[in-house]
């Protein structure tokens, strides 16, 4: 193999592509200067070193502590020993490499096998175990120089060694004692504490981490240390800005972000630094430099962090005091308080607000408090307010999430993730796949702050337990109707009917001036009816006010008589039933029958756009808002503010009771189905905005009868979207359930169009069951059409663990169906979807003459955007089959379309084809500006993953093998959050060659292993590619 790694020759074989010469060890340089008292740093590069502290002395001896106590070892720089403070001769580096191994294990046993394993990797010398020996041997004979004793530090094991020495004689575990004490010390608010041990850690560093060791575990730990290193540093210097000493810093981060050009945290902090000196133009500078460096080596953008300090350096103008980023030390920002607005006045249970409240703030763990008890006794109510009393523990915010545990279908565990993800700040294109990533998301994302979790209406357990939060300092209140049983340590709290004097003060409360003058009598005989639950007082207490001819005896009077009826016909929840009866008969025909038809809905709140759809139109008199008003007047509904109304569970099922003795099916059915109508209607319009020529607007089987929501612009159709999506799941659940042939083609309408609108994201595997729903009632209903489309919604490959085998099977049969039907639509979303998976198998001859009709039949719709990215797909297909020219024309085509339409997902989409088209064209520099151009449009996560994967192999293609490596890894950490197969098998396979090229076989074997079987698993071509690498580099694991 050459000397120096260059373009291997035409036909040379796989190997020399991927490796290069094993690097020689480093040589003994300082690269990572220590920040601390050394004289071989200049002074300004660091802050003033503090006074370094040493760890007490452990207290109970170990066999041979009279011999290791004067023992003392460095392995932050040179590897060396002394002994009373006189150098040992450690012998050569081998040996020495050899007493690392011993040393870092800390004093836990080594079997001889894995110390040769550690010395010299997969290529062990001849004699490498008496080799072994002969260094264990003379390292005795330096650290027990008395011959006439056994072995007391350095001994024999059943099949190893092991090396007793004190933790304290190992200058790496004291540095990593001081990290973990500056880690308590940041938790807790003290900044000075955790600076002084940070500066006594990094004190004993002394150059490279076992510098001029050979072997495989000393590399592997060399970059383990080193990593700590740098981010003490780091941590360092944000205290150093915590504490005011910005001057002593700026010069040492400048030194530090020099020594690592790509990394961010480094980079970020000296930009808050130089902000903080007044010196925004330079710290504006620094983010320019990093942001080119980003792009130009590793085609990424900007993370998170270093965004946050650029915006902040924005933000604060020149002289500004510090913002430290999320990492520093200090209180966290306020949290948002998403707990429902509290438009009823709270009235009562002070002591048990304040037990409730108590128990929240107890220290320690992850306190859990379950509110239990009888319908309509007021738990949420309780809930809400207890936990805006205890705000101010709570810095990390309030959150709320309804998990309709009494609704026919209670939401599942994957819906409740991603709403609480949501609200944690993530976006659609970033919700996680599968409910294992996102209950991991979620404990990630809570785990850095304070937060209380109000979880309301939980039916059992299983329901709140993969919510919980997996860190202490967050709080969790659970209400249920049930004892919520089986949550870990859950403090569970009755909550009754209130006492009598507190049913009196809400009731007083909430009838105002009508209840004024009332004798005790009758306010007490109402309450009494109302059995003291505050929903029943509540209620009843608005009718006077509302009913300016009633007084309360008359009230009272109405409620007895209403509440005997009841018993009398064994009536559940008589005592809520009773007040319910007494304002549903009080009301007018107009207004009783829109509480009936507004109870029929599973979505969690209404408006006054949905009530003229569920009513039959905006020209209903009276009008929808007036009904609405009236109806929250009367108590029966509750304002939710910015004209949302919420319906407590107990008046919605008292209202489909109501419509169930009133209304005839198919009236209910008929508001149920213009709900639907009014959500597809409003989804077309956000579709139009998100992508103006999609053709599926103009191919609906259903005929809309209404306008839905008026949506401005293309954020005001994502923020809808964003916020609607769990209602629309939970309509079209609910209509596919309806006895009636009307729902099937509105219902795949909807699903359709969504599926267009989440295509990318998670939320589209949400629709899985709702089309299965669909495919099974439009069979039943003989909807062909209807079918074919819902095959097709079915048939598109998931993000997570699904096979390509599958995805063609159900694609093949919605083509089928929908060329039986005559459906175009139906049969060109189909067979693009189709043609897209059989080159996934690798079968591009079979896929070509797929997407070619596609995008024939897309460009004579219009659907300029859709037609390009086909387009696209045609120019892959191409270069698969070898047609490089026609692949390369249709590509370039296809680019040049897409940026004069000026589409960002789209342009996205041709980009990362185009790169892939040019790529296997031989042509990697152009496919790198093709997938950095990708990159530059800030695409969603998903995208960005694949594109930094297929980056990465054309960096191996240009024998850039630390670029590939890095994009590679970047893929992986944003794919690990996600759950995307493919893009995992692509970029594990680039991390794999890339480790091949950088003289790191047994760890590329690990990853080209799993590259296989994942790849395989999802059927894709790629794997094949794969098990051909495993087999030419690595012969021996032909049957791994």
């Amino acid at each position: 193999m050459p000397g120096a790694p260059g373009a291997a020759p035409a036909g040379a074989p796989a190997r020399a592509r991927h490796r290069r010469p094993s690097p020689a060890p480093p040589p003994p340089v300082d690269k990572y200067p220590p920040i601390s008292c050394n004289s071989s740093e200049p002074p300004a590069s660091r802050p003033h070193p503090p006074q370094t502290v040493r760890p007490a002395a452990r207290s109970t001896p170990v066999p041979g502590d009279e011999v290791d106590q004067r023992l003392r070892f460095h392995v932050l720089g040179p590897v060396r020993g002394e002994r009373d403070g006189r150098p040992l001769a450690l012998g050569p580096p081998q040996q020495r490499a050899a007493l690392a191994v011993l040393l870092l294990r800390r004093g836990r046993p080594v079997t001889a096998h894995d110390l040769v394993d550690a010395l010299w990797g997969a290529a062990p010398p001849a004699h490498a175990t008496a080799t072994l020996r002969s260094y264990v041997s003379r390292l005795r004979a330096v650290l027990e120089p008395d011959a006439d004793r056994r072995a007391s530090v350095l001994t024999d094991t059943a099949d190893g060694y092991a090396l007793r020495t004190p933790a304290a004689a190992l200058d790496a575990t004291v540095f990593e004692e001081h990290l973990a004490a500056a880690a308590s010390a940041r938790s807790a608010g003290d900044v000075a504490g955790a600076y002084e041990r940070l500066g006594a850690g990094l004190a004993l560093w002394g150059g490279t981490p076992l510098a001029a060791l050979p072997g495989p575990y000393a590399e592997r730990e060399r970059e383990r240390l080193t990593e700590l290193g740098v981010t003490a540093r780091e941590d360092l210097f944000e205290c150093a800005l915590a504490l005011g000493r910005t001057a002593d810093a700026v010069a040492g981060l400048r030194s530090l972000a020099a020594l690592h050009p790509l990394r961010e945290r480094a980079h970020a902090v000296l930009m808050l630094a130089l902000r903080s000196a007044g010196r925004p133009a330079e710290a504006l500078a620094v983010f320019a430099a990093v942001r080119q460096r980003l792009a130009e080596e590793t085609g990424a953008v900007p993370g998170p962090e270093l965004t946050r300090a650029h915006e902040q350096v924005l933000a604060g103008g020149p002289g500004g005091p510090p913002v430290p980023p999320a990492t520093a030390v200090g209180p966290s920002p306020a949290g948002p308080d998403l707990l429902p607005a509290q438009t009823l006045r709270f009235t009562g249970r002070e002591a048990l607000a304040a037990r409730v409240g108590e128990a929240l703030t107890a220290g320690g763990g992850t306190p859990v408090v379950v509110l239990t008890g009888a319908a309509g006794a007021g738990k949420t109510a309780l809930a809400v307010h207890a936990a805006r009393a205890v705000r101010a523990a709570f810095p990390g915010g309030l959150f709320f999430l309804g998990l309709r545990g009494t609704d026919a279908e209670p939401l599942g565990t994957g819906a409740a993730l991603a709403l609480l993800l949501r609200a944690l700040g993530v976006t659609d294109g970033a919700l996680p796949e599968g409910d294992g990533r996102r209950a991991a998301r979620c404990r990630a994302l809570l785990a850095d702050r304070r937060a209380l979790l109000v979880l309301d209406d939980a039916r059992d357990a299983e329901q709140v337990l993969p919510l919980l939060p997996g860190a202490p300092g967050c709080a969790v209140l659970v209400t249920g109707r049930e004892g919520v049983g089986g949550l870990p340590g859950a403090r569970e709290v009755e909550v009754p009917a209130l006492e009598e004097a507190e049913a009196l003060r809400l009731l007083t409360a909430v009838a105002g001036d009508a209840g004024a003058g009332a004798g005790e009598k009758a306010a007490r005989a109402v309450v009494a009816a109302c059995g003291r639950l505050p929903l029943a007082v509540r209620v009843a207490a608005t009718q006077p006010g509302a009913r300016t001819s009633w007084t309360l005896d008359d009230l009272a009077g109405r409620l007895r008589a209403e509440r005997d009826h009841l018993t009398e016909l064994h009536a559940g929840g008589a005592p809520a039933e009773a007040a319910f009866r007494v304002a549903y008969d009080a009301l007018a025909a107009a207004p009783a029958r829109a509480l009936r038809l507004l109870a029929l809905p599973d979505v969690s709140a209404l408006d006054e756009e949905s009530t003229a759809a569920l009513l039959g139109g905006p020209d209903t008199a009276p009008g929808p808002a007036a009904l609405l008003g009236e109806l929250a007047g009367a108590g029966l509904l509750q304002p939710l503010g910015r004209g949302r109304y919420g319906r407590h569970d107990l008046l919605r099922d008292f209202g489909r009771r109501q419509s169930e003795r009133t209304d005839s099916p198919p009236v209910r059915d008929a508001a149920l189905l213009r709900l639907l109508d009014h959500q597809l209607a409003t989804a077309v319009t956000a579709l139009r905005r998100v992508r103006p020529d999609s053709a599926v607007p103009r191919h609906l089987h259903h005929r809309l009868t209404t306008t839905g929501r008026p949506l401005p612009d293309t954020d005001a159709a994502r923020a809808w979207l964003h916020g609607a999506h769990p209602d629309v799941v939970a309509t079209l659940r609910q209509v596919l359930r309806l006895d009636t042939p009307d729902c099937v083609r509105p219902a795949v309408d909807l699903l359709v169009v969504w599926a267009r609108l989440t295509d990318g994201t998670a939320l589209r595997g949400e629709l899985d069951g709702p089309a299965g729903r669909a495919l099974d009632r439009a069979r039943q209903h003989g909807e062909e059409a209807s079918a074919a489309r819902a095959l097709w919604l079915l048939g598109a490959p998931r993000l997570g663990p699904d096979t390509y085998e599958r995805a063609e099977r159900d694609l093949r049969a919605a083509l089928r169906l929908a060329e039986a039907a005559g459906d175009e639509p139906a049969a060109t979303l189909a067979g693009r979807e189709l043609g897209i998976v059989l080159e996934a198998l690798g079968r591009a001859g079979d896929a070509l003459p797929l997407l070619v009709a596609a995008e024939e039949r897309l460009r004579a719709e219009g659907a300029v955007t859709d037609a390009l990215e086909a387009r696209a797909d045609t120019a892959v297909a191409l270069a698969a089959l070898g047609r490089h020219d026609q692949a390369l024309t249709a590509a370039g085509e296809a680019t040049e379309g897409a940026r004069r339409a000026g589409h960002g997902p789209a342009l996205a989409h041709v980009l990362h084809q185009a790169g892939r088209v040019f790529l296997r064209a031989g042509r990697s520099a152009t496919a790198v500006e093709r997938l950095r151009e990708a990159l530059s449009l800030e695409p969603a996560p998903r995208r960005e993953a694949l594109l930094l994967a297929r980056l990465a192999h054309c960096r191996l293609e240009q024998l850039r093998h630390r670029d590939a490596l890095t994009a590679a890894d970047r893929a992986l950490a944003i794919e690990g959050g996600l759950g995307d197969d493919h893009c995992r098998g692509v970029a594990l396979a680039a991390r794999g060659r890339a480790l091949l090229g950088l003289g790191e076989p047994r760890v590329a074997l690990g990853c080209l292993r799993e590259a296989r079987d994942v790849l395989d698993r999802r059927g894709a071509v790629e794997a094949g590619e794969v098990t051909r690498l495993l087999a030419e580099e690595f012969p021996a694991d032909r049957g791994a």
